[in-house]
């Protein structure tokens, strides 16, 4: 007797996406581990006898895995002059200060380019993206490609490899240029649409039109991004796919008011939907809402039954195959979790308490994503995207449709400048309405979604928190108590924090120093402490700062206090005595929170609790200068670290004097390794282990300088330097006593 093979696919084409998808990662990721994954699926289709799923699985991995031999990218030399072309796309040109920034091809292959132009005629040539629908002949090299270099930061490097990018490739001279063929038109076409939004509007309607209609954003939408993920709405500007489906659905609706047959309209819309593509960006979200629109249109045009799931599976599996590196990048990950949670809890509410608990319970499954990818979560971002996204579909996203179009006709439609307005100070209003988590193990992140998921068809929907207040419950417990030198650049920044107790000092915030230049030349970007010190304070799931000490009033020590006071509840102040007569701390009281206490400390004060930090110096009152500088002593676990903020020789001498038998095992070198610190009877005194250079990668002032690391050798006093290592990090867990030493990356 033969046995009956169930031939029922509703709901079931995810199986074999979900197997194609878990060796995917896995092969890229070398984690053999991630395969059990796609073997479980296996089992349970062999278990249920669907074969012919087993057979798709199979066949759509040999597919997959052929496309991935043909992405493969060869290897590039680093830092060797180069004279090649470079094919321009010049809808993706963002101009900032004196430096020019592209992605194109080089010999087939996408490569993100930079480069610096000579004068502000040619900056503004650059400026209309138009004229650069061009193949360049140039001479430059491939930029090493960076790891990160602080915990939980960027990693540029993982970046390029998720983009199947060769690099990034820095122009030293333009040689040549031609016209590119009619095959790259589309990209001169979004050109033209970014150039005539630019110059047709103000500069913040700009922005918003520029992201809404062509995807296309730099540097003047980080005010904009800055307001909307604090409270969780981000994802309507970028992983939604809204603008897309919105303007294949008008488009949609004028073939068929023109009364044409659903052949005709589906004639002309596949090829609408296909050549927009690269208009609105070319991003996951642009390709997800494109096919899935083209699939919903023909399953109604030829009258067909396939489930909503089975089309999103269909819809994933034709994005692995476009790009098989899809789920290993935050967007693509993040923006088919989202279309996942909304095909499982898809359902007509009845009434507004109905639709506004199934958008919390939304928030609530895709909370664990957020989790990892930016250690926090917005509270109320259930309630926002209840209230905001009819907001955005229905009025906000045609009303710039409608001015985009009306400005053609030199049409000035001022009520999206108005609705903007309106809308930025309503939202301002909630600033920064999230909880800071920090960032959990991936697996309990999957544990967690897996977990919800169940819970929400087969449990009560509102235990849905449970599972997640209990990873950010062991996120606190789970705690290291650590010392680490972030690598902030040129300046300093160090954080202590104990375990637990989440007992929390940070010494100096680094801070971006400014050289003068013209104003044409002036690179606009965010506090350098964005991408540095505050990635990791949130990745460690940092909430509350005990206290903040300024060692002195050098940019490149505090010039990102300002930063941490905006995200940080700050409770203590401290700086060194007098130093608040500098100009720079005088404009950082300007910005300081009522409740953060002031403190001046000097020589023989002690701050903290659990945490014991020494004031060795200032002896005296001072001016907040680099002689003036707050210098620690603290010992952690049998560790003891001395930071001596800018401290120079003459100051050294001072510590000795007041304590000749002062002895460390960690030296913050004063004043990045300058010759004017570090004085060797200061060293063989001292007799430290390590020494920490906290300095810039390739810095103008040429730290550390020869002399301190001539010293430093001859007293066999090991080097460890921020600009080589990146962060530096001393931990230790709770269980166990043992001191870890890590590096963020080796040189």
């Amino acid at each position: 007797m033969t046995a009956k093979i169930d031939f029922t696919w509703k709901n079931q084409l995810i199986y074999p996406v979900i197997v194609v998808g878990s060796w995917t990662v896995a092969y890229f990721l070398e984690k053999p581990l991630i395969l059990l994954l796609g073997l479980y699926f296996l089992l349970f289709l062999m278990l249920k006898k669907q074969f012919l799923l087993i057979l798709l699985a199979a066949i759509a991995s040999v597919l997959v895995f052929f496309r991935i031999q043909y992405l493969a990218l060869p290897a590039v030399p680093e830092k060797e002059q180069l004279t090649t072309s470079a094919l321009v796309f010049c809808d993706t040109i963002r101009v900032n200060g004196a430096y020019v920034s592209f992605e194109g091809q080089m010999n087939g292959y996408k490569t993100d380019f930079t480069y610096k132009v000579e004068s502000q005629s040619e900056k503004k040539d650059w400026q209309k993206f138009s004229n650069w629908h061009r193949q360049l002949k140039v001479t430059g090299m491939f930029l090493k490609k960076e790891k990160r270099r602080n915990q939980h930061a960027f990693d540029p490097q993982w970046t390029a490899f998720t983009h199947h990018k060769l690099g990034t490739f820095q122009i030293d001279q333009i040689k040549a240029s031609s016209p590119l063929s009619v095959k790259y038109f589309l990209h001169e076409s979004r050109a033209q649409g970014i150039d005539h939004i630019r110059k047709s509007f103000k500069e913040k309607t700009a922005s918003y039109l520029t992201a809404l209609i062509f995807g296309y954003r730099d540097h003047n939408f980080q005010e904009i991004k800055a307001i909307y993920s604090g409270i969780g709405l981000l994802h309507l500007f970028t992983i939604s796919g809204l603008h897309a489906y919105l303007y294949y659905g008008c488009f949609s609706y004028l073939l068929r008011r023109l009364r044409l047959t659903v052949a005709g309209v589906g004639a002309l819309l596949l090829p609408f939907i296909f050549f927009t593509i690269p208009l609105f960006g070319s991003t996951v979200s642009v390709w997800r809402a494109a096919l899935t629109y083209l699939l919903t249109f023909f399953i109604k045009a030829l009258h067909l039954h396939i489930s909503h799931l089975d089309r999103f599976a269909i819809v994933v599996f034709a994005l692995i195959v476009h790009d098989p590196k899809l789920l290993l990048q935050f967007s693509g990950i993040l923006s088919l979790w989202m279309t996942w949670t909304m095909l499982m809890t898809v359902k007509k509410e009845k009434n507004i308490r109905q639709q506004l608990l199934h958008s919390h319970y939304l928030n609530l499954l895709v909370a664990p994503i957020l989790m990892y990818f930016f250690f926090e979560i917005p509270l109320l971002g259930g309630l926002f995207t209840f209230l905001m996204l009819p907001f955005f579909k229905k009025v906000f996203l045609p009303l710039a449709l409608v001015s985009f179009v009306a400005s053609f006709s030199h049409l000035e439609i001022g009520l999206f400048d108005q609705i903007i307005l309106l809308l930025e100070n309503l939202l301002n209003f909630f600033d920064r309405t999230v909880l800071i988590t920090g960032q959990p193990a991936l697996l309990l992140v999957v544990l967690v979604l897996i977990i919800n998921t169940f819970i929400y068809h087969y449990g009560k929907k509102p235990i849905l928190f449970i599972p997640l207040i209990c990873l950010i419950f062991w996120q606190n417990i789970a705690a290291e108590s650590s010392l680490a030198f972030v690598d902030v650049g040129q300046g300093d920044s160090i954080v202590i924090q104990k375990g637990i107790a989440k007992e929390v000092y940070v010494i100096d915030t680094g801070g971006k120093m400014t050289f003068h230049q013209e104003e044409w030349q002036n690179y606009q970007a965010g506090p350098n402490a964005e991408y540095t010190l505050i990635p990791y304070l949130k990745g460690e799931g940092i909430r509350k700062i005990d206290g903040l000490l300024l060692t002195h009033g050098d940019t490149d020590h505090m010039g990102d206090a300002k930063e941490l006071f905006k995200i940080f509840e700050i409770k203590r102040l401290y700086v060194g005595k007098g130093s608040l007569k500098h100009n720079n701390m005088k404009r950082l009281l300007k910005d300081i929170p009522k409740k953060t206490e002031i403190i001046e400390v000097s020589q023989g004060n002690q701050i903290g609790e659990k945490i014991q930090l020494n004031i060795l110096a200032p002896q005296e009152e001072g001016k907040g200068e680099n002689e003036d500088s707050v210098v620690v002593a603290a010992k952690i676990h049998e560790i003891n670290f001395l930071l001596t903020g800018d401290l120079d020789q003459a100051g050294e001498r001072k510590l000795l004097k007041n304590d000749p038998q002062l002895k460390c095992d960690v030296l913050k070198l004063g004043h990045h390794g300058s010759r004017t610190s570090s004085d060797e009877v200061f060293i063989q005194t001292l007799k430290p282990k390590h020494a920490i250079v906290s300095c810039g990668k390739d810095n103008r002032f040429g730290h550390p300088h020869k002399e301190v690391m001539d010293t430093l050798n001859k007293n066999q006093v090991q080097v460890l330097r921020t600009d080589q290592q990146g962060m530096i990090r001393y931990s230790w867990h709770f269980f166990d006593s043992d001191t870890r030493l890590t590096f963020e990356k080796e040189d």
